[in-house]
């Protein structure tokens, strides 16, 4: 079993997009890890503890009421839905780059598909809530999915006639 091996400034780029994938599904496998150990209510006095300089500075920075609102709602359920979403999503993320580093024909189509399934969900969470951060992901998701795509049809001749020999 061969890694790959990228040969072009293009493959490199491809190869550098799934090594940051494969490196966001290890932060939040180890996020939801996180989560499992701490409870709900010491999420939201480190939160308050991270923004009380910002909002000491000016009480009405966004971004810092932002976070401490979403702190107010955080609750067990919703700290198990989080557990679920951050280890579903690093457990597609790793199988994938995993399965691309490694040459396997499956994950191409299997990391066109999960990441495809992906970015519709951040469509739709901008359709409902607008978000920067979440436009950004969106668009590197896009040169992703169009990067393996053309990875795919690179390999897929080559490792079909492989294992057909």
């Amino acid at each position: 079993m061969a890694w790959y091996r990228p040969s072009s400034v293009l493959d490199k780029v491809f190869e550098g997009g799934i090594i940051l994938k494969g490196a966001s599904g290890v932060l939040e496998f180890l996020a939801g890890l996180l989560l499992v150990f701490t409870n709900p209510d010491a999420i939201r006095s480190f939160l308050a503890f991270l923004t009380q300089r910002e909002i000491a500075e000016d009480p009405n920075a966004t971004i810092a009421n932002l976070i401490l609102h979403s702190a107010d709602h955080f609750n067990s359920g919703n700290k198990t839905f989080a557990i679920a979403y951050l280890w579903i999503h690093a457990a597609v993320k790793l199988t994938a780059v995993v399965g691309i580093m490694r040459n396997q024909l499956w994950a191409y189509p299997f990391s066109l598909i999960a990441l495809g399934v992906l970015m519709l969900y951040q469509v739709f969470s901008m359709v409902v809530k607008f978000s920067i951060g979440m436009l950004l992901l969106t668009v590197f998701d896009a040169a992703i999915l169009w990067l393996i795509w053309r990875e795919y049809g690179k390999v897929r001749p080559a490792l079909t006639r492989r294992s057909a020999v």
